[in-house]
Order: C-alpha cells, then sequence, then structure tokens
C-alpha cells in the first residue's frame, strides 16, 4: 500500500505577482493607446486626398478681354485670378513671402517643428495675458496650401493633425519651386483678388514682376490677414504690417538694417480701389460677354482664363463716350431742371462731412470729371458742395437753364447734385464747379472700320449701369431722312445720274402699296422747282426722294435697303422715302459703310479670336464680305454724300478740313435725330432721342442740331491723333482720299441745271458720271432763267 504524496503549496514572492500585475496592465495600456492612436490616425487620415490632386485644381482664372492694340481692357471673373510662373514673380516678392511666412521653408519637409514650438509658447504667454486671443498655428506654407486647397478654416485639433499630414505628403510628392509658385497663384489677398499677379495689379497697377521692396512688403503683409491688412481697409495697420515684413526681410539677410529703416520712412501709396467706371465701354462688352457665354457657357466665360482679342479702339472709344454723354447733357437741358434729387438731411444721413457717395471712385478730383455732388450750404448766388475730400464753389453763373435766378431757390443743404470741376486746387483741397443734372434723353453712337468691319468704338446709352438696353443693336427707330441714300443708290443704278433733273413742287401720289393717297412735304416748306439729283439729296429735298422711290418703285427701294443689310422690318410703302421704318443704328452703320469701302458690306464684327489661357487659338472671327454694289456706284454716292457735307444739310462738318461724306435725318415732331457719315477708313453714325419715342427733342432738333456735334466732335479728336501720330513720327500726314475707281468719267457742269458748263453759268462743277451717261449739250442762259432760285442766295434746309 501506497503512502499517500502530501503537496506543499509554496507562496510565490509578493514582488512578483504585483509586477506580473503591472505587466499584463501596461501591455493592456499600451494596446489601448495604440489603439487610440491607430483609431485617432484613421480617422485623421480617413478622406485625405491624394496630394497629386494639386495638379487637378481648376483655379477660378480671370477671362481677360484685350483691345485691337493688345491692351487688356475688360475682366470677367468670379474670382480674380491671373496666374503665372514662379519665374515671372519678383525675387523680393518671394523674399518677403518666405521672410514673414515660412523661414525655414528650404529646410523642413512640410512641417516646421521649431515653428510649431515658437507657436505652442506663445499662445501659452498669449493666454496667461489675455484670453480669447487667436491662437498661433505655426503653419508652414505647405501646410497654408494644404489648409487653403483641401481643408477649412476650422482650429481644431483634427483639423491641424490632417493639415500637417498633408503636407508632408504634398512635400514627398512637389518640388518646393511648385509649391510656391502654386501658393502664390491660390492664396486669398481680399477684394476678390487671388493671387500676388493680381494683387500687384490692383495695389499698383503693374506685374507681380516688377514689384519695389515697399510694394512686396505690403502684398506679403497681407496673407497673414486680407481683410484686417488691407490698405483700402486701414491705412495705419496695413503700415504697420508692410514695416514689420520689412523688419523680417532685415532680420534674415534680405535687406541691411539701414535699407529697412528707408524703406519703412515711405508712404503707403495704392492705387484707388474703384479707379476704372464699369461704364466705359459697358456696351460693347456686353455684346462680347453675350457670345461668349452662348459659345462657350458660364464655366468657360467666369472660369477657364480665356483671352478674348476684340476689335475696340480704346481712344475712339473714350471720344465717343465723351462727345455722346456731353451732348446728352445739352440737350437735356433744354428741359430744364428737374427737382428730384436725394436730400441726405431728409433720408436721416448724420454727419455730411463725412458721408461718402457710391458715385465716388477713387479720392482724387480731376477737370472736366461731372460727379455728384453734396450741398453742404446754398445763397442766392453761390452754393458750397462737397465732392470726395474737396470742397467745391458753385456760382449762379450759367444756371439760365434751370429756369430760376437763384441757386437757393431749387437747391437746399443736403441735397446730391450733379457738378462739372472746372478748375482743382490740390494744395487747399478746393474746386471750382458748374451745376449739371443727369440727363434723361438718350442716345446712341457706332464706328465701323468699313475695310474690316471692325467695331472700334461703341455708346448704347447715357449709361449701362443706367440702362443696359444696346441703342445701338437693339433699339429700333424711324430714321427720317438718313435712309435717303440707299434708295438714291437704287435710283443711280436705275437711269438716274448725279446731273439727272428732277421738279421739286407738291405732289401727291396713289401709293401702289397703301392703296391712299400720299403726299410728301419738304421741311422747309419751300419748293425749288427743277433741281439736279445732287441737289435734292444735298439738301436733303423729300419730294425728290418720293420721286425717285416712285420711279424706281418702292419694292426696288426695300430691295436695296436689304442689300445694304437692312433686316429690320421694311414695307415697300412710298413712304419709305422718308424713313419711316423703325432700323437700327447698327444696321444704318453697316449700310454706310459700303460707300467708302468701293461697294462692298463687310459684317461687323466685335471679336477677332479666342484662345485658351495657355494662348491656344479656340476660334478665330473671319471677314464676312458682301458686294452690294459696283465701286463706280459706291464712288458716285460717296461723291454726293460728300456735297451733303460740302454745300448740304451736314455743312458744319466742313470745318474739320478732312474728306468726309454723310446725311443727316429728322423725324416728325423731332422725335429721333441722326447723322451717318465716314472717312475714307471709318464709318460712324450717332442716333438721338427719348425711348418714349412720343417724347419730342424739342424744337428745330433736327439731325445737323441735335446728333451732328457728335460725329463731329468725335472725328475732330480722331484727326487730331492721325496728325499728332504723323507729327511725332516726325512724317508729312498723307491725306486721305477717296479713291477712285476706273471706269468713270468726269464732266464740267452747271451745279444747278445739271447741263455741261458755259461761259455763262455761275456754278461750275466737275460731276462724276458713268460713261456715256454724262449732259448731252451746254446750258445757256434761258435754262438758268427756268432755275427757281439760280440767282438767289443758297441755304441748305433741313429736312423730315
Amino acid at each position: 500500500m501506497k503512502r499517500p504524496t502530501l503537496k506543499i503549496k509554496i507562496k510565490k514572492p509578493e514582488h512578483i505577482r504585483i509586477g506580473r500585475i503591472l505587466f499584463w496592465c501596461g501591455l493592456a495600456g499600451a494596446a489601448a493607446l495604440l489603439g487610440a492612436l491607430f483609431g485617432s490616425y484613421m480617422a485623421v487620415h480617413h478622406d485625405l486626398p491624394p496630394a497629386t490632386e494639386l495638379e487637378n485644381i481648376r483655379s477660378k482664372i480671370i477671362t481677360t478681354v484685350y483691345a485691337e492694340n493688345g491692351e487688356p481692357v475688360r475682366e470677367f471673373a468670379e474670382e480674380r485670378r491671373i496666374e503665372v510662373p514662379l519665374d515671372r514673380i519678383s525675387p523680393v516678392l518671394i523674399q518677403a513671402i518666405l521672410a514673414t511666412e515660412d523661414p525655414r521653408f528650404y529646410s523642413h519637409n512640410g512641417v516646421d517643428i521649431k515653428g510649431i514650438m515658437r507657436a505652442v509658447k506663445e499662445d501659452y504667454l498669449s493666454l496667461k495675458r489675455r484670453r480669447g486671443r487667436r491662437l498661433q498655428g505655426g503653419s508652414t506654407i505647405t501646410q497654408q496650401l494644404s489648409r487653403m486647397v483641401f481643408l477649412d478654416r476650422r482650429q481644431t485639433l483634427r483639423r491641424k493633425l490632417r493639415e500637417m499630414f498633408l503636407a508632408l505628403k504634398i512635400e514627398k510628392a512637389y518640388g518646393k519651386e511648385r509649391i510656391l509658385e502654386i501658393y502664390c497663384n491660390q492664396y486669398y489677398l481680399g477684394h476678390g483678388v487671388y493671387g500676388v499677379e493680381t494683387a500687384a495689379q490692383l495695389f499698383f497697377g503693374k506685374s507681380a514682376s516688377d514689384l519695389a521692396v515697399e510694394e512686396a512688403a505690403l502684398i506679403a503683409g497681407i496673407f497673414r490677414g486680407p481683410e484686417v491688412y488691407s490698405p483700402y481697409n486701414n491705412t495705419q495697420v496695413t503700415l504697420q504690417r508692410r514695416n514689420h515684413v520689412i523688419n523680417r526681410m532685415a532680420e534674415v539677410g534680405h535687406i541691411t538694417r539701414e535699407r529697412a529703416e528707408d524703406l519703412k520712412a515711405m508712404p503707403l501709396e495704392v492705387l484707388p480701389l474703384r479707379r476704372a467706371s464699369s461704364d466705359f465701354a459697358g456696351y460693347f462688352f456686353e455684346e462680347v460677354r453675350k457670345y461668349v457665354e452662348a459659345r462657350y457657357g458660364s464655366d468657360g466665360l467666369y472660369r477657364a482664363g480665356l483671352k478674348i482679342y476684340t476689335t475696340l479702339d480704346v481712344p475712339m472709344q473714350k471720344y465717343a463716350e465723351e462727345a455722346l454723354v456731353r451732348q446728352l447733357r445739352v440737350l437735356d437741358k433744354l428741359k430744364g431742371w428737374r427737382p428730384d434729387k436725394k436730400n441726405l438731411i431728409e433720408a436721416g444721413v448724420d454727419g455730411l462731412d463725412d458721408h461718402w457717395l457710391p458715385a465716388w471712385s477713387g479720392a482724387g478730383a480731376a477737370v472736366g470729371e461731372v460727379t455728384d455732388a453734396i450741398v453742404m450750404s446754398a445763397g442766392r448766388t453761390e452754393a458750397s458742395v462737397r465732392v470726395k475730400g474737396y470742397t467745391g464753389v458753385l456760382k449762379n453763373e450759367g444756371i439760365a437753364w434751370t429756369r430760376n435766378r437763384f441757386l437757393d431757390a431749387f437747391i437746399k443743404p443736403g441735397d446730391v447734385i450733379q457738378v462739372d470741376i472746372k478748375a482743382v486746387d490740390e494744395d487747399k483741397k478746393e474746386l471750382r464747379v458748374t451745376l449739371e443734372q443727369e440727363p434723361l434723353v438718350e442716345g446712341a453712337f457706332l464706328a465701323v472700320d468699313p475695310l474690316t468691319g471692325h467695331v472700334r468704338a461703341m455708346v448704347g446709352g447715357y449709361s449701362f449701369s443706367r440702362s443696359q438696353w444696346n441703342r445701338a443693336t437693339q433699339a429700333t427707330r424711324q430714321t427720317g431722312s438718313a435712309i435717303k441714300p440707299f434708295l438714291y443708290t437704287a435710283a443711280i443704278e436705275n437711269g438716274f445720274t448725279p446731273a439727272s433733273v428732277l421738279v421739286d413742287e407738291p405732289v401727291t401720289f396713289e401709293d401702289r402699296w397703301s392703296e391712299e393717297p400720299w403726299t410728301p412735304r419738304n421741311y422747309d416748306r419751300v419748293y425749288k422747282g427743277a433741281v439736279t439729283l445732287r441737289k435734292g439729296l444735298e439738301e436733303s429735298r423729300n419730294v425728290i426722294t418720293a420721286r425717285l422711290l416712285d420711279y424706281v418703285s418702292p419694292q426696288t427701294g426695300v430691295t436695296y435697303c436689304r442689300r445694304f443689310g437692312i433686316t429690320s422690318t421694311l414695307y415697300p410703302y412710298l413712304s419709305l422715302s422718308l424713313g419711316t421704318f423703325g432700323v437700327t443704328l447698327m444696321e444704318m452703320v453697316s449700310g454706310f459703310s459700303v460707300f467708302p469701302n468701293k461697294g462692298v458690306r463687310v459684317k461687323p464684327r466685335f471679336i477677332l479670336r479666342i484662345e485658351d489661357k495657355d494662348g491656344n487659338i479656340l476660334e478665330e472671327n473671319r471677314m464676312e464680305t458682301e458686294e452690294v454694289i459696283s465701286p463706280q456706284t459706291a464712288y458716285i454716292m460717296t461723291s454726293l454724300l460728300q456735297g451733303v457735307v460740302q454745300r448740304g444739310t451736314a455743312g458744319a462738318a466742313r470745318s474739320l478740313n478732312w474728306p468726309l461724306g454723310g446725311k443727316t435725318g429728322t423725324t416728325d415732331q423731332f422725335t429721333d435725330a441722326w447723322f451717318l457719315g465716314f472717312s475714307p477708313t471709318l464709318a460712324a453714325g450717332v442716333w438721338m432721342g427719348y425711348d418714349t419715342n412720343q417724347i419730342p427733342l424739342g424744337p428745330r432738333q433736327t439731325g445737323a442740331v441735335a446728333a451732328l456735334p457728335v460725329w463731329m466732335e468725335f472725328f475732330r479728336k480722331v484727326i487730331e491723333d492721325k496728325k499728332a501720330a504723323a507729327a511725332e513720327a516726325g512724317e508729312e500726314l498723307i491725306p486721305e482720299v477717296f479713291e477712285i475707281p476706273p471706269n468713270l468719267s468726269f464732266a464740267d457742269i452747271d451745279r444747278k441745271t445739271g447741263l455741261l458748263v458755259s461761259p455763262v453759268c455761275l456754278f461750275p462743277f466737275r460731276e462724276v458720271f458713268i460713261p456715256g451717261t454724262e449732259p448731252q449739250r451746254f446750258c445757256t442762259l434761258e435754262d438758268h432763267m427756268k432755275t427757281r432760285d439760280y440767282y438767289g442766295a443758297e441755304k441748305a434746309s433741313e429736312e423730315h
């Protein structure tokens, strides 16, 4: 029998047991920590975009519109952004950015540990001193880029960690120069501006490649807070920030301390924020916008960075706008003063000295500028007004047009009025002004190169911001006698010559189309008997045009109008001879361009070509031409229309001393006034009237009185530019001429009888003919006696 085994349990030492517990607890804790870290990593890293997505950023790049000379004149954009390569950014700007935002940019891998430690220290000290201050982030340029492109701006630990992870990934995927280039082009710098190139143009009107050190320092300082450090928001704060950047540039060795002190002493100078009027060429650019948006969509227009090269001539556009607006003001004053101005005091505005009017763009004032003003005080003969930071003196000289004798009879303190600045004293900040008012009358102007169809200038009304209705392309208005050249062309090609004689006397026609009797009347109610076709056009004798249209037939008249490009509704009525149908100014100018272009009509165009942001041509707009009439007929008509300027209803334009032709037009009750004319290289037209065509312009406001002055002022400046350009080049100005085509003949005739000139004739004139159509006999004294006003004083009349 076996003895039972006795088992003795030996107790382990206490320290071993505790150690084992601690081991397992530590292991569990480590597992939990690792799990937490892994979970945190996954939470932070989840859904992070790949760094290579930087290359797929679709920036909303500015679409730029260029004038005919290649000058940028307009932008279309949701964000104002012009992207440039790094080598087109001034080295001093790059130095300023790096010195302020990330001095160790080229030495870290996307996260700057020293920068983070510095930021933590600053945050700790800030919290001790003052609670609620915005915390420092210590973000590198790469971190800022990752946040700007991929993340939001919320200050949370998770966002900060995601930002760091992305920065590390970006640094692995891209070189430092590429990261810096994207950063400089993507960063928002206030006022709708993105990127340093656009900022440089906004603040200084120059490229980022041309910035001076102090200018570069200003832009670099804005990166930290566009709204806080904008020079348009707080000049003093911006100056301090700029000087801080200059100090940082000195600290890192980009400039010397002495140079830094000199730069900090320089004043803060930037261009005005709203220095360009949205009205300039507004109607032209709207035509461009509509075309591009219809063809390329909203994304193409506002985000793709297209380059749109147009036909706009900037000086001509300025001349057209100035001339039209000036004449609109003249016509508007015929109606007297309109007491409908806003009063700031009655509107509850406190402090007239500090109130800024919306119409004031920029801080300066210039002679010839018409702008809003605040009436500060008003007496019988003198009033004090405020324009921006200037004090103006308004006297009652020249206010007869208001139909008041004294200023305080119709203006009072607080009124917002319009004034024309006549003199500026910058030292005293004082102005001398005269009274104006915004006109209600409207007008339109269009200038086209007849050889190419390029629209060189277009004004569709007094102000694009007031009304986007384009009266040059959309408004159809009765033309009055301005339609006559198209009908005279039909006559020339149907057997008539400039010397053909017709009878100017009262007549009633049985209109075959309207089946009603129709009696045309001359504007002056004077009838001159036998007159030549030339004189009928020069003096715009309505009866003569009606006889011509009756002879060739109203249907032929409509056909010729169509050939000249008139697409508006026309009916074959005899009243077509007096321009009773609505036509657009664009149609009329296009039609008149046929005469100086030897019978060829080139379709008007606004756009030459469109390129993508890389310069690849997307489309080119080629000329569309149509031969309307023969070169011979075109020259004969040109000669006739030159006569309108030399001796006829547009005689005032003779003072320009330039080869010009044209035709006036006036409608019944003076509701529409026209002038269409041309030189050998330019065709242009003017329309004046109210949008409501029942309102007359005023008594005797004919085309020669109301419209021709605009056309003359425009052409005077264009001619002066040609002379100045020749003088500057040291060359003799070569006069423009209307080229005479072959297969024409010239004969000396008596201008009043239309017969070959004889020694007894008083009005010899060299007339142009199609060979074989010249007069066949010489003029006699008997012919003189049969001509009603042969020995009378000549004076051109106007027309309906």
